[in-house]
């Protein structure tokens, strides 16, 4: 609260007055080098007089009511005529001195009984000034537990239980009302207000067993017990003794049959958690569930306690979380389960077999987290089927959940998670570091912000720091962990206390464009910066004084600064795709560039001992330089896919992290240049920045898919993983790492023990597909066969019916195939290739026609397509022109056409042949005439940024297009003008348009991994969005009779969907989604007073006209052409949540609406025993044993 109100304080017209004790965290708040901004009164700076005057008020007021409620009392207590004298107040005043709380707790204890007898004791404790200021209340705390814990009134295990009972209240993570407490810690309500009503003076007992709170008056009290030197030993408590007995009390609870199967009595699994009636859970059972791992680690000696602990986990980690999933706190059980694997006096007293089961929980809830989160019943009947056979939590677990869905999972190989996922950010994480003693990490995103996180349990640690104009592109830590750096594109630098959050100093202002990456020197003393405006600047840290002048050689954005280890050189690498080293003393260059990437240099940094740079570049290459010689060491390091974003060193030098475009974080050896393990999947976006912590045990990364995750960076650690397996043996999820066989899993009702799975082989031909990006497809123009092209650099051919391979794949590109097109005939395919070639292909045979055609010189062919009577085949190339070319012969039309001034992504010819259209990245769109090669009028201008697809319509009348301003256009093929408002639906760039042959439709495919479809007289969408790609999809054509639409993806798959209406995509592939999709419909009879109408909002998103329920009147079944995807969730027609699907699996699935999926991968279902809606918890079959229980 005090970091959110303290920054705004000056802008608000309000005065506030805080009160609180002299905490640390607290005063640090203040320390603000704003002046003026507070003023500072502490209780004992202020005259003793003026204290007394008040303390004597309130004692003269409270003796005078404990008089009166004595008197009332049947019998009624005598007291003196005076009672309380002007002596009496005296004494308690001055004992109390400037203590409030003295005075409060001594009028407790003398109201508590006998008054007169315990005020007139009062006046022989000792009152010399010369006493400490925490004195008077320990006598006063003493004199209270001395009558509560006389022994001469007591037995001696009272005493000991009225001691724990106090350590309980003192550690307790949240107030508990007396029933509550009792039923945790398993004493009667009765006992514990007897123990508590010796207790009155110190500690507040509702009157209510079932509200209000148990409390310690005072923070005081809490420390007069637990410091040294205070409290007499006798009274002396110990924090982890508190500990103790509220571990064992949370276990104790856990493991009763209060947690069990469906505790929330969650209805219906179609509902989410929000829309669920839940059942109480009580509050003894809440909190043993939320708060077990803050107390079992604070035990002293918790081996025994682990010892016990497993055999609750290990049979009810479902249901602790779904305790946690009905609370709300979901989000908490990662960090939990990670605090319990990472505490220093916890993790060296766990059992192997307990570490691999609390590993693979952590897996468990990083794979399922969205669905946990959402829907309580869908841990069991979601997340639970989707585990790999070798988790230890499926081989306990699914023997006892019979009646799931079941997966039959081929070469989808699902990687060990990650440590902790942290959250938060709105935006993509551009930006990671951890502090130099490894407990935090620092964060800088999109969203203008800054984030600190703990690394132990993945919270915030305060909140975000704010102030940014723009994206935060930049953080890092000065060496003594004390100070925050943050770069931004809004130009400006700034520094904050990493300990408050606070602003430190007036930003740091200079540079002339964003500012792009930021750096501590190893001494603290300076940070350095690069921009967009392609200088470097040095500032001073204390000051914010900038040095030097400005480093200029760069001729781009430079990206990414670094200092030597000694602190008198900077690397500094660029958009300019070279890296140059600085004598910071002087701001000249040291050497000459080192040049050898061929695209933008992403990422520099130094090794430990100064004697290397490693830099990461847009050419997907990881390169190893000599930083004395600037000569390269050893090869390049290949193996990312795509750009690499960010590179750094291991505090020993040895190993290389590296995050890239292609979602993964890897880890090279330094010395080699070789994976030193699997690469680290998960993000579902580009990895921005990565980094290593300060022991080398653990990799930090933050991801456009706006989370921070931790990955152990340990090797043994992660060769003992399950999940990870040795060539030529089968992987976890069944596929064989080499060899001619690929092991299939299949579900089967004589499956052995313990797995819904078992083993068959298939020949691994039956499951061919590209082995990387599939960039485009088309169907040939009899509709039965579908043509793809790949990063693999090859071209294949595929039944369109069921996705069998036609021939072998056509090979001949030395680079990737980045598009193609089919003549009208048939007999013929173009190929075009980041090699700078044209390929002409016999459809038939697969052979070339003749030899390549080229002519783009140096660039890749983005586009192509054949004219309407198949003699000319035009092409669009990233050197900004249109070539034409004789079909036959393969040579040239005419001269090039120029006019573009950027990458012409793509091209399309008109159904008269008589006009070209072009695509730029430039934004623009191009008319040509396709005889003349004339432009015909000026460029259509409306996209913002890169034009990647355009299309005429089958009457040529117009033309769609598509941009990575995430919209699509429609234009008038005459006028150029636009026919109507942009199509906006898509969350990122729009990468492939197509027109129906009727030209009724358009169908669009998107960066954001969906297929949409509208229609193209008004522009509205047609369906919902077609989701079950992982990754982009690149390219969309429909068949020749507009039924169906191929869609190939960066996820290295090919789908064919059904866009008819009706239920006509129940014949899917093999019967298979007949199999899955028609099965869950013909289970769900919904009431016809609900029909399953939608209507289409202004935002284009579905709204059902009626809300769920659960009441059933006239039943009819759902339409399951009306399932579809959204998020990873299949969803009837009313948006019931039938099941959800990790995405993993999503490019091995047959959604809904697919008719044949092409790839490498298969993930298909089983849902013949499947239970949902109002009969889910019959998925439970508790009375199945397993063998490895």
């Amino acid at each position: 609260m005090l970091s959110a109100l303290i920054p705004r304080s000056r802008h608000i017209p309000i005065k506030f007055f805080l009160t609180s004790r002299p905490e640390r965290h607290i005063q640090s708040q203040f320390k603000s080098t704003q002046r003026g901004l507070h003023n500072t009164l502490r209780l004992h700076d202020i005259e003793r007089s003026i204290v007394e005057a008040d303390i004597r008020l309130y004692c003269t007021s409270r003796l005078r009511q404990i008089r009166v409620s004595h008197e009332d009392q049947e019998p009624p207590q005598r007291f003196p005529l005076e009672w309380p004298s002007s002596q009496d107040v005296e004494t308690v005043t001055k004992l109390a001195g400037k203590l409030f709380i003295y005075a409060f707790t001594a009028l407790n204890h003398i109201e508590d009984k006998r008054p007169v007898e315990r005020l007139r004791s009062m006046a022989e404790v000792d009152a010399a000034p010369e006493r400490p200021l925490t004195k008077p209340l320990d006598d006063m705390y003493s004199l209270v537990l001395t009558n509560a814990l006389d022994p001469d009134s007591h037995r001696h295990d009272e005493i000991h239980t009225t001691k724990q009972l106090l350590a309980i209240i003192l550690v307790l993570r949240e107030s508990l009302t007396v029933t509550a407490l009792a039923e945790l810690i398993g004493m009667s309500t009765q006992d514990i207000r007897s123990m508590l009503e010796r207790l009155h003076a110190v500690v507040y007992t509702p009157t209510q067993n079932d509200s209000g709170a148990i409390t310690a008056f005072h923070a005081s009290f809490e420390d007069y017990l637990t410091s040294p030197g205070r409290a007499p030993e006798v009274f002396r408590i110990r924090h982890s003794d508190g500990h103790q007995a509220l571990a064992n009390a949370c276990i104790r609870v856990m493991a009763s049959e209060a947690l069990y199967f469906n505790v929330s009595g969650s209805r219906t699994s179609y509902l989410p958690n929000s829309q669920q009636t839940f059942a109480p859970i009580s509050t003894s059972l809440t909190y043993s569930c939320l708060h077990w791992v803050h107390h079992f680690i604070r035990v002293t000696d918790p081996s025994p306690m682990a010892a016990s602990v497993y055999p609750v986990l290990r049979k009810k980690i479902l249901f602790w979380l779904e305790v946690l999933s009905a609370k709300g706190h979901a989000r908490l059980a990662l960090g939990l389960l990670h605090r319990v694997l990472t505490t220093e006096n916890i993790r060296d007293r766990l059992s192997p077999e307990m570490i691999e089961f609390l590993r693979d929980a952590k897996d468990f809830v990083m794979l399922g987290h969205d669905a946990i989160e959402l829907s309580a019943p869908h841990i069991y009947l979601s997340v639970l089927p989707s585990l790999s056979p070798s988790s230890t939590i499926a081989k306990t677990l699914w023997p006892k959940f019979r009646n799931v869905p079941t997966y039959d999972v081929t070469g989808i190989h699902r990687s060990r998670g990650p440590l902790l996922q942290m959250s938060g950010h709105a935006g993509h994480v551009f930006s990671v570091a951890f502090s130099p003693e490894g407990t935090r990490v620092v964060s800088g995103s999109w969203d203008r912000a800054a984030r600190l996180w703990d690394t132990r349990t993945g919270d915030l640690l305060m909140d975000p720091l704010e102030g940014h104009r723009k994206t935060v592109s930049s953080v890092a830590f000065s060496p003594d962990g004390a100070v925050v750096v943050s770069g931004s594109l809004d130009e400006t630098i700034r520094l904050w206390n990493a300990r408050t959050g606070e602003l430190m100093m007036d930003p740091l202002e200079g540079h002339s464009g964003g500012v792009r990456c930021v750096a501590f020197s190893p001494d603290g003393a300076q940070i350095i910066s690069g921009s967009m405006d392609h200088t470097l600047r040095l500032w001073d840290a204390k000051t914010g004084n900038q040095l030097l002048h400005a480093f200029e050689g760069h001729t781009g954005d430079v990206n990414t600064v670094m200092f030597s280890p000694d602190g008198m050189q900077v690397v500094s690498g660029s958009d300019d795709s070279t890296i140059r080293i600085w004598n910071v003393t002087t701001g000249e260059e040291v050497m000459e560039p080192l040049a050898g990437h061929t695209d933008r240099v992403r990422s520099v940094a130094f090794s430990p001992d100064g004697t290397q740079i490693v830099s990461g570049s847009n050419d997907d290459t990881i390169r190893l330089w000599d930083a004395r010689t600037c000569a390269p060491i050893i090869h390049t390091l290949v193996g990312h896919t795509d750009s690499v974003f960010s590179v750094a060193f291991s505090p020993d030098g040895t190993r290389i992290v590296s995050g890239s475009a292609d979602k993964t974080v890897r880890l090279w050896d330094a010395a080699t240049g070789r994976p030193v393990m699997q690469p680290f999947e998960g993000h579902g976006d580009y990895v921005w920045s990565v980094g290593f912590s300060p022991d080398g045990s653990t990799v930090v990364s933050g991801s456009a898919d706006r989370t921070i995750r931790l990955w152990s960076a340990d090797i043994m650690d992660t060769n003992q993983s399950p999940h990870v397996a040795p060539s030529d043996t089968a992987l976890p999820d069944g596929t064989l790492s080499q060899g001619s066989q690929v092991q299939v899993l299949v579900d089967n009702e004589h499956s052995a023990p313990g797995t819904n799975m078992k083993l068959r082989s298939v020949p691994s031909e039956s499951y061919q597909g590209h082995s990387s990006m599939v960039r485009c497809v088309a169907f040939t123009p009899d509709g039965t066969q579908i043509v793809s092209g790949s990063e693999d650099k090859t071209v294949s051919l595929w039944i369109a019916q069921t996705g069998a391979p036609v021939l072998d794949p056509l090979q001949g590109h030395g680079e990737p195939v980045a598009c193609l097109a089919v003549s009208p005939d048939g007999s013929c395919i173009a190929s075009g290739s980041a090699d700078e070639t044209i390929y002409l292909w016999d459809a038939r045979t697969g052979k070339q026609r003749a030899d390549p055609l080229t002519g783009h010189c140096g660039t890749w062919v983005q586009s192509l397509v054949f004219s309407p009577d198949g003699t000319r085949v035009i092409s669009g190339s990233s050197n900004d022109t249109i070539g034409i070319w004789d079909a036959r012969t393969g040579r040239p039309v005419m001269e090039p056409l120029e006019g573009h001034s950027d990458t012409i992504w793509s091209v399309a010819i008109s159904p008269d042949g008589t006009q070209i259209v072009s695509g730029s990245a430039h934004a623009t769109i191009q008319l040509w005439d396709a005889t003349t090669g004339d432009q015909l009028m000026e460029p259509l201008k409306g996209h913002k940024y890169n034009v990647f697809s355009v299309a005429f319509s089958p009457d040529g009348a117009r033309i769609v297009s598509g941009s990575a301003d995430a919209t699509v256009r429609l234009w008038d093929a005459r006028t150029g003008g636009t026919v109507m408002e942009p199509l906006r639906g898509h969350t990122n760039s729009v990468l492939s348009v197509s027109f129906s042959p009727d030209g009724e439709v358009i169908a669009s495919g998107s960066q954001d991994a969906t297929v949409r479809l509208w229609n193209a007289a008004t522009g509205v969408p047609v369906m919902k969005p077609l989701e079950g790609h992982s990754d982009a999809v690149r390219s969309v054509a429909f068949s020749p009779d507009g039924t169906r639409l191929v869609s190939g993806s960066y996820d290295n798959t090919i789908r064919v969907w059904d866009v008819t209406s009706g239920d006509s995509c129940m014949g899917l592939q093999g019967g298979q989604g007949s199999t899955i999709w028609s099965l869950i419909a013909s289970a769900m009879r919904l009431p016809a007073a609900l029909s399953s109408v939608h209507t289409l909002e202004p935002d284009y998103t579905g709204t059902a006209l009626s809300s769920p329920t659960l009441q059933t009147v006239s039943e009819e079944l759902p339409d399951p052409s009306q399932f579809r995807l959204e998020a990873g969730w299949i969803k009837g027609p009313r948006d019931e949540l039938i099941m959800w699907i990790p995405k993993d699996y999503w490019r091995g699935v047959l959604m809904p609406r697919t008719k044949v999926l092409v790839g490498r991968y298969r993930a298909t279902l089983d849902v013949s025993g499947f239970v949902h809606g109002t009969r889910w918890t019959d998925c439970y079959t508790p009375n199945v044993t397993s063998g490895n229980l």
